[in-house]
């Protein structure tokens, strides 16, 4: 054979060997093929079925493919998995984590609000806020008064809760400086020019107690006006222009008018009480309006004077005139507040009827008890001296009855001119309301009828004393 023969029978072999290598391959290709067309088919046929399964088996598909992804769990038969199981555990583990979780933040939460409850009770320990002032403010003008009721117990809401007593003294305090009387009109002698009266007012604390304090609230934090009480004065010009018109009191005293110094001082100490206005409430004081008596105003040294009158060392009379006036006052029921009667008797007034005076010593004095003003009024005639007290027409007055002077010349003595008398010390003075006089003495009964009586008496009153229904209209006479 030659070389080509057997190049061609070994090709042949190894063509036959590589033929034959190439049928196996080709049929173990085909079992392979095979067995993933069926794992293809298998995926195809759940895929397909894919459109009509449910929201729950898609998301157990998906997981699966998700672990087809993992390289170590990507061995295991995942085909073999039922999508719907794998749904349902993966969905029970995440419901079991999301229950653990839970669970451990409550338990956090927990222990969080244990630890905040100590701080937060510090917290509610800590002082709180002061209240909002309850301010009570007080306006008058351009001054203000204030006071936080806090500061006295006020709570905000309850009135109980204030400390009257504190309020109250407050208020009065307040009053102190507020409060204006009203001033009278006066007139210091008739004719004199007339201080005219001007209104007055106080604070009105029962406003405050009975319309305020019920509403408090209403009158806080803001600046209230002062409520005021109007007060009127008393005595009022109208009032002073007619003090002349009424008589009230009326009283005349004898004395011998040749003895011209004692009659002198009688002039003196009379004018000086003549025409004086006194309003509801003052005081008259005989040594405080008639001043001292000095030679220097014209007052006179008496060798001689009444028996049992007291002398002053400068002379006798002053007391007839006090003594007159006394019993005017007593007439017209006004009241008495000092009064020193001699220990011995005079005897130009009945027994124990006189006002003894001396400077420095006993004192007459008596306040006017009306309503309205008074006037004292003198007059002076020949041997006579009468006093009369004057007051309006519309003055409440309870007149009172006093016994007459005596009308007979008085006993005279001589005494040193420079000395006191020494037989006439003042009695113990009568102190407080003076005296009723003597209702079983007779007056005047109708008053003044202009005629020159007995004595000179130009009063017109007969037995020199004042009966309670004497009397006139006008000063055409004393």
């Amino acid at each position: 054979m030659d070389e080509r023969e057997r190049m061609g029978k070994s090709g042949d072999r190894v063509s036959s060997g590589v033929v034959g290598r190439a049928g196996e391959g080709s049929a173990a290709g085909e079992a392979g093929e095979t067995r993933i067309g069926r794992i293809g088919q298998s995926r195809k046929d759940r895929l397909g079925e894919q459109g009509a399964q449910s929201v729950f088996d898609r998301t157990g598909q998906g997981l699966i493919r998700l672990l087809e992804r993992m390289p170590l769990i990507r061995r295991l038969p995942l085909d073999r998995l039922n999508p719907r199981a794998v749904s349902g555990v993966t969905l029970a583990l995440v419901l079991v984590l999301a229950g653990s979780l839970t669970a451990f933040a409550f338990m956090g939460e927990a222990k969080t609000t244990e630890a905040v409850q100590p701080a937060r009770q510090e917290t509610e320990r800590l002082p709180e806020k002061p209240p909002e002032p309850a301010m009570l403010i007080l306006q008058d003008g351009e001054k203000k008064w204030e006071m936080d009721l806090r500061s006295i117990g006020y709570d905000g809401e309850d009135i109980a809760t204030v400390d009257r007593e504190k309020l109250e003294k407050w208020l009065k305090e307040i009053k102190k400086e507020v409060d204006e009387p009203a001033k009278d009109a006066r007139m210091e002698r008739w004719g004199a020019p007339i201080q005219p009266a001007k209104e007055g007012r106080r604070m009105d604390l029962k406003e405050i107690e009975e319309n305020w304090l019920p509403h408090l609230s209403d009158y806080l934090n803001e600046p209230q006006e002062i409520p005021f009480i109007a007060e009127k004065p008393r005595v009022t010009e109208k009032d002073l222009r007619a003090v002349n018109q009424r008589r009230i009191g009326r009283y005349t005293t004898y004395f011998d008018a040749s003895n011209v110094n004692r009659t002198t001082n009688i002039r003196l100490s009379a004018a000086a009480i003549n025409n004086l206005v006194l309003n509801p409430g003052e005081t008259f004081s005989f040594n405080q309006v008639v001043g001292q008596r000095t030679p220097d105003r014209g007052y006179k040294p008496a060798a001689v004077i009444v028996r049992g009158e007291y002398s002053e060392g400068i002379g006798g009379g002053i007391c007839q005139t006090s003594s007159t006036l006394y019993n005017s006052v007593d007439a017209a029921g006004l009241r008495v507040t000092v009064r020193y009667s001699h220990s011995k008797e005079v005897t130009y007034v009945p027994a124990g009827r006189d006002a003894t005076v001396s400077w420095g010593g006993p004192d007459f004095r008596f306040m006017n008890s009306l309503e309205k003003p008074i006037m004292i009024k003198t007059y002076v005639g020949e041997g006579f001296i009468t006093v009369s007290i004057y007051t309006t027409p519309d003055a409440k007055v309870v007149q009172r009855q006093v016994p007459p002077a005596p009308k007979f010349q008085a006993k005279q003595v001589e005494v040193d001119p420079d000395k006191p008398t020494d037989d006439a010390s003042p009695a113990s003075g009568s102190g407080q309301g003076g005296d009723s006089g003597n209702s079983s003495g007779s007056g005047g009964s109708s008053g003044n009828n202009g005629g020159n009586q007995t004595g000179g008496d130009p009063s017109g009153n007969r037995d020199g004393g004042q009966g309670a229904a004497g009397g006139d209209n006008g000063t055409n006479s004393p």
